[in-house]
This record gives structure tokens, sequence and C-alpha cells, in this order.
């Protein structure tokens, strides 16, 4: 750089001597000449800019060389008029078609090389450019054009005015991109505007020289050097000094007046000026009136349609704030803060209305593991997955938050504790069903303990301590931790159904899950366990009768423990001798309740699980109402339960088809108040699938 403009001064001052040697020995050629050479550097120098530089920039000095190109050509024009045809070029000639054509290049140089990236904002930048150049060339022409002008100006005159004020619009285009935001001009921008200004000085000059006739000084040439000068240092600042595309700023205050005010004062000034002569308003006149009141317009349109779509980007922005100050930024859920927020809000409608509210808390069993075994983002990735599964068991209106780490909480409005319940064991299968990604291919299963509470009912806690709701939630999740994970606990009057009564015996729990896991890879007992309590339940029975019947079902089939393992997995037809050996396992569990579990309440139940409403069951043929209504219920959901399974005599059956088979069977097999309450489970979708069993 240091180079380019030690060579850029001494050229001018070469071109100094030059002027002083032709005064004192006229002579065209001596200037006319050497004129040319600043004019093809810059030509050479713009191309290569355009050439060695990338984006935006490498457009603009391709228009930036196609402009100088221009100016070179009108100059060769004159050149060929003066040197070869041997006359002067006419007033208005090809050579000033070029010149012209030059500065209208260059204005859609400037603005995308320094302009903005966005398309409304070159439109912006270009109506300020235009209405700052008609304002300041019609504010020029009022006060200084027009008076020099003789009473009958020539095109030649017009034309030469034309020169200056592209100059001005070059210019105010420049100060229209700075007007549009820009951070900073690039080193380039910078010297190409000082070269335009110069260049507005100098045809100022001319077209003042032309009005007056006189245009023998050649030293107006030294200011159209001094722009072809900057020009090529221009582009060497491109070439040599690489600079980043400019990039936008915020304005502390908005500028946009600017170029209104003045295009404003220009039209009031004309409206004056017209007034003042007393004359009719001219049709250039009336064109300059008609695009200054139009630009004014479009500007006024742009500034309501920048207001508007601000406006609108700080709605979005609102809302978006607002969906983050609620929702947890890694699962896509509620955050805490929220649920607890909604937790109270609920509470207080529940009691306005009298209906009941639900807490579910959800902790993932050992989620340590997948952390340790796989790294911190695989245990975030399945945090993800694992808050989709359960927002796809829930209602959309229900409340799904992340509570903590690994624990997420449900808030269901309107939603008694048998029917949480449920929602909670939909959510525990949908968990524990299949396997979540941790990236790379591998998968994990996971399983997940669940907390129940319900307030607002009766026997429930009061809606008056929504906190206290969450607590009670949280003690079951505990309970569920605490007896085995992967499991639903209640706080209330559904309490867990595997564990229905604490003095069930530990040992014929154990015993029951062996013979499951021995007939199917599906739980048995647990789900006929839970849903014999929902139908207990909804007939209205006592707290009694509801533990009983969940604890005989979740013990039902323990005396398949004497039925040889050959008979139970056989899956052609039995034998009259493994009939009979079969037949005997209801009262094989009753003896074991009584001898081993202390438990004879549950031994009739269990030991009239097989008989039938019409009395063709076995072991004791009962019929009606002489069979217990706990073994009544257990028959109904213990058929269910067999009949979605697969087991090695039967393939399992369709919802449809076990639906059917219950419809078939009411009155003669099952008990049709029981069967009807059941199938109303179902429809309600308040009986879920068999989940594998739980691991602990």
């Amino acid at each position: 750089m240091r180079w380019a403009v030690g060579i850029g001064v001494g050229w001018l001052a070469v071109f100094a001597i030059l002027l002083v040697i032709a005064q004192v020995h006229p002579s065209t050629v001596l200037v006319d000449v050497p004129y040319l050479v600043p004019i093809v550097a810059a030509v050479g120098l713009s191309g290569a800019a355009a050439w060695v530089t990338r984006g935006r920039t490498r457009v603009a000095w391709v228009l930036l060389a196609i402009s100088n190109a221009l100016w070179l050509t009108g100059e060769v024009v004159w050149v060929y008029y003066t040197y070869v045809l041997q006359r002067g070029p006419p007033a208005v000639s090809a050579a000033d078609f070029f010149y012209l054509s030059s500065y209208v290049v260059a204005i859609p140089a400037i603005l995308v090389g320094i302009g903005s990236s966005g398309h409304l904002r070159h439109v912006r930048g270009l109506l300020d450019a235009g209405l700052l150049a008609l304002g300041l060339g019609t504010i020029g022409w009022q006060v200084a054009i027009s008076p020099s002008l003789p009473q009958s100006p020539r095109l030649a005159d017009f034309v030469a005015f034309a020169y200056p004020l592209f100059g001005v619009a070059i210019v105010t285009t420049l100060a229209a991109v700075g007007l549009a935001g820009r951070h900073r001009l690039p080193a380039w921008g910078v010297l190409v505007g000082a070269g335009f200004a110069v260049a507005g000085v100098t045809d100022a000059v001319y077209a003042y020289t032309i009005a007056a006739q006189n245009i023998n000084s050649n030293w107006i040439n030294v200011g159209w050097q001094v722009e072809a000068v900057l020009f090529g240092l221009a582009a060497v600042a491109a070439i040599r000094r690489p600079e980043p595309e400019a990039r936008e700023r915020t304005r502390s205050r908005d500028l946009t007046a600017v170029p209104l005010t003045i295009a404003a004062l220009a039209a009031i000034g004309l409206l004056v000026a017209d007034r003042v002569d007393q004359g009719p308003i001219t049709g250039g006149m009336l064109v300059i009136l008609l695009a200054l009141f139009a630009g004014l317009l479009s500007r006024q349109l742009l500034i309501i349609r920048d207001r508007t779509r601000l406006a609108t980007q700080l709605r979005a922005s609102l809302r978006e704030q607002e969906r983050l100050a609620i929702t947890d930024g890694l699962t896509g859920v509620y955050n805490r803060r929220f649920f607890q927020e909604m937790l109270r809000i609920e509470a207080e409608r529940a009691d306005r209305t009298d209906t009941p509210l639900s807490v579910v808390l959800l902790d993932l069993d050992e989620f340590k593991k997948v952390n340790d075994g796989y790294g911190h983002p695989a245990g975030d990735a399945v945090l993800a997955q694992i808050a989709d599964r359960i927002r796809g068991s829930v209602r959309a209106s229900d409340i799904v938050a992340r509570y903590g780490g690994e624990e997420f909480g449900c808030l269901l409005p309107g939603v008694n504790e048998e029917v949480a319940v449920e929602i909670a064991e939909q959510i525990r299968q949908s968990i524990s069903r299949s396997e979540v990604a941790v990236g790379q291919g591998r998968n994990v299963r996971l399983t997940s303990s669940l907390g129940v509470a319900t307030g607002g009912t009766r026997d429930s806690h009061p809606l008056a301590d929504p906190d206290g709701l969450v607590n009670e939630a949280d003690a079951a999740l505990y309970r569920a931790k605490a007896t085995g994970r992967n499991r639903v606990v209640a706080a209330g009057m559904l309490v867990d159904p595997v564990y229905a009564d604490p003095d069930l015996p530990p040992g014929l729990v154990w015993l029951a899950d062996r013979i499951d896991a021995q007939l199917s890879t599906h739980e048995h007992s647990t789900a006929v366990s839970r849903w014999s309590m929902l139908v207990a339940e909804r007939l209205g029975l006592d707290m009694a009768t509801l533990r009983r019947v969940a604890a005989a079902g979740r013990l039902h089939d323990i005396g398949k423990v004497t039925v040889a393992d050959a008979v139970l997995r056989k899956a052609l037809p039995l034998t009259a001798g493994e009939w009979e050996q079969l037949r005997r396992h209801p009262d094989e569990s009753a003896r074991l309740l009584t001898d081993l579990g202390g438990r004879p309440d549950l031994a009739a139940v269990v030991a009239a699980h097989h008989e039938r409403f019409d009395g063709t069951g076995y072991p004791r043929g009962l019929a009606g109402t002489g069979i217990p209504i706990e073994a009544r219920i257990v028959t109904v959901t213990d058929a269910w339960a067999a009949m979605l399974a697969d087991r090695p005599y039967s393939p399992p059956l369709t919802v449809a088809q076990a639906r059917a088979e219950i419809e078939r069977c009411r009155g003669t097999q099952f008990d049709p108040a029981v069967a009807d309450v059941f199938l109303d489970l179902v429809t309600e979708g308040l009986i879920g699938d068999l989940a594998e069993p739980a691991r602990a």
C-alpha cells in the first residue's frame, strides 16, 4: 500500500508538471495521452481485485471494473474524436453515454459490496440514496445551477450538470449505506467513496465552466486524475488487505429522518420558488416533485413495514422467552417451577368445583448406570425419549414436567385415584415395553417407579395443601422403590396392587412370580391383582374386600407349583390324568395360603377362582352368588390375562377377540355384573396391556 500510494502521488506530481509544460509550450498530446495512464491502471487493478476477492466483495469489484472500463471507453471515444477525426467531440457524444453509464454501474457496486445483506435493506438503501441525491440535486439546482444557466439552456448544459448529480448520487449512496447501519466501511470502500467525491466536485466545476462557456483550463483534469488514482488504490487495498464483509450494527438512533428531511425540504423549496416566480410549473419540475413525493411515500411505507416486522419479532421473542421460562430445555416438557404453579392453580379450581386432582411422580430406576456406562450425553438423549413416552401416555390437557434429574411429574386434573393409577401403569408399561436408544446403535431397557396421590375426594388429601399432595406422591414413589421398583404405588385408597395387603407372605409372592415366569414372558398375577382391584372399586366394594381381592389375584395360581412343568408347558390336549392334576391347583393354592401363609381368609377366594357362574366349574361346582364375589372378579381378570398372553397351549388373542369371548361367556362362565363392569373399564382404556415381568 505504501508503494501504491507513493506511485499514485508521484504520478499526480508528474501530471501537474506536464500541465505546467503544456501551458508554456501548448500541446494537447502532452496532456491527453498521459491522462489515460491512471485510468488504464485503475481498469487493470479493478479486474485483478475482481479476480482475487470473494463473495459480495467480488461482485462489487466486477461491477467497479465494468464502471472503470466504461469510463476508459468514454475517454477513448473522446481521444478518437480529437486525434483521429481531427475535430473535437460534439456537445453531446457517445463519450458522454459511457461516462454516465460508468456512474450508473457504480451505484449497485456500492450497494452490493458494502450495503446490507438483506433484500429489504438494499431497497431502503437505494431509496435513501435516491432521496438524498434527488433532494440535494434539487436544492443545488435551485440555489446554484438554475441561476447560472443561460436563458435558453442547451442539451449540453443539462448533460454537463448530470455528471455532478451522479457524483452526488454515489456519495449519498455511501451515506445511505451508513444510514442503513453498517458496522464500518472497508478500506477500499472509503477510497472508492473518496474517488467519487472528488469526481463529483470536479464534475460540478466542469459543469459551471460549460455553462460559462469557458473550457480552456486543463487544470480541471487533475480532479479526474485524483479519482483514477484513488480507484487504483482502492483496488490495491482490496487485493492486499482482505477484509470481512461489512456487518450490520445496532443503531442507537434512527437516522432515517436525514434523507426524508432533505427530500421534504427540496420539495417545499420547489413549491416556494414556483410561488415566488408566479410562473407555471414546468414538466421537469412536476416530474421532480412527483418523484420526491413518491420517494417520501415509499420510504414511509417501508418504515411502517419495518416497525410492523420489528413488533412481530418482538412478540415472537416474548412468546419464546415465556416458553423458555416454563419449559425444560433438555426434554421439552414443562419445568418444576411451572408444575408447582399449575398445581396451585388446579388445586384451587378442583376445590372450587369439587372435582378430584391427581399427581403422579415418576423416577427412572437405576438411571445412574446409564450415565456411568454410556456418558451424560446419552443420558440426556434417554431423558428426552422418556419424556416423549410419558406425554404419549397422558391426555393433552395434563401437565407433564421434569421434576428434577431423572424424575418427572404429571398433574392430572379431574382424575380420581383409580384412573390415575391406571394412567401411571400405562406410563410404566410404555417405558419398560421397549428399549430406548443411547446412540451409536446401542439401546438400553429401562424401568420406572411411580407414586400416585389424589386430592379433592372423600378420604383423600385436602386440596388446601397442594404441596402435601406432592409429598404423598413422593412417599408413594419411595414405597415403589423400596418394594422392588418397576411398579406403581398409590398413596390413598388404591394402594399398590402388587402389595395391596402389607401382610402378604413374601415367600408366596416370590412363588407366584416364579410360576408366572414359567408360563409366559409377560406379567400375569400382577395384572390380575391390579385389574381385580379396579373392578372391585367400580362395583363399590368396601376397603377390606378391595385388599382381599387384590391379594387373592396376586396369589391365585401358587398351587400350580404342585403341577408338573411338563403339564404346565404342554401344547397338546391334556390327558384325563393331567387334567385331574391341573384341576387340583385351586385347592393347593388354598392349602398353601392356610398352612404356609397363615391367610385362611384368602383360601376360600383362591379355591373358587375356577368356579363358573352357571355351576359347571371346579373344584366344587359352586354357582351364582354361592361363589365369593372376590373369586367371581378374579375369574374374569384371570381369563382376560390368560387370553392376552402367549401360552404354550394357546396363542394370544387380540383385544377384540378377548372381548368377544368375555361377552360370549357372560352368564355362563362369568358373573354378568362383573363382566359388564370389566368391559366398561376396557372401553374406558383403564385396563392396559400386559407388561414384561418386573425386574428388581
